[in-house]
């Protein structure tokens, strides 16, 4: 069992299963500009802030791709899906993080999603009351798969590296905690990840539940 002071989330794909619908409205927004955006590279975005998405898609498209306008599109499709569908929480959620707090152990959100969003997505399935800090990919330079949000994790959780795990669904979060000397817990969503990528977890796990058989107060 890992004996931790913290436990740091991602959230889109993890604690809530908004991927799905975040792709949706990716491919629908890009058409209405003209761009075709493939099923590998919306694997390849999961986890990007949107920092990293934007030189992504410049590295695709080129320079003179609209992604001010692309978000705008896109951050309107979203509210206009939510209005109507609640967000659904991934199974387990509920009963890990009562399980964390029982525990005494802190935890921290580290999602590349804008932290306004983030905390919007917390409220709106209330858990927001359970966490000690969160970082959206707004408050950092380098998104995953740099380790910077983890880093910026440990230092307000006030716990090393050894003394934390990260719990993650994508590819770009795995690095990113991997290159932060952190151990990851991979609960997969919509990837299936190689070989390579999962040498790289301390284990890989089907729901968040599981994680209590495995986490415990250091």
């Amino acid at each position: 069992m890992l004996k931790v002071k913290a436990v740091i989330f991602d959230m889109d794909g993890l604690m809530v299963d908004t991927e799905p619908v975040g792709n949706m409205i990716c491919v629908k927004a890009n058409q209405k500009f003209g761009y075709t955006v493939t099923q590998e590279m919306l694997f390849d975005l999961i986890g990007r802030n949107h920092q990293s998405a934007k030189e992504y898609y410049f590295d695709v498209f080129g320079p003179n791709y609209p992604i001010e306008k692309i978000r705008e599109e896109a951050s309107r499709l979203r509210k206009e899906y939510y209005a109507i569908h609640d967000i659904e929480v991934k199974p387990g959620l509920y009963e890990l993080l009562d399980y964390l707090k029982e525990q005494g152990i802190k935890m921290a959100v580290a999602s590349s999603t804008v932290s306004q969003q983030v905390l919007t997505n917390l409220k709106d399935i209330h858990v927001d009351h359970y966490f000690d800090c969160i970082i959206g990919g707004d408050m950092i330079v380098q998104g995953k798969p740099a380790p910077d949000i983890f880093l910026k994790a440990l230092s307000l959780l006030q716990v090393n590296n050894e003394e934390a795990v990260v719990l993650e669904d994508s590819k770009n979060g795995i690095l990113a905690s991997y290159a932060a000397h952190i151990p990851v817990i991979c609960i997969p969503d919509l990837v299936k990840h190689t070989k390579d990528t999962l040498d790289k977890t301390y284990m890989v796990l089907e729901r968040l539940d599981q994680v209590i058989d495995h986490v415990g107060k250091r």
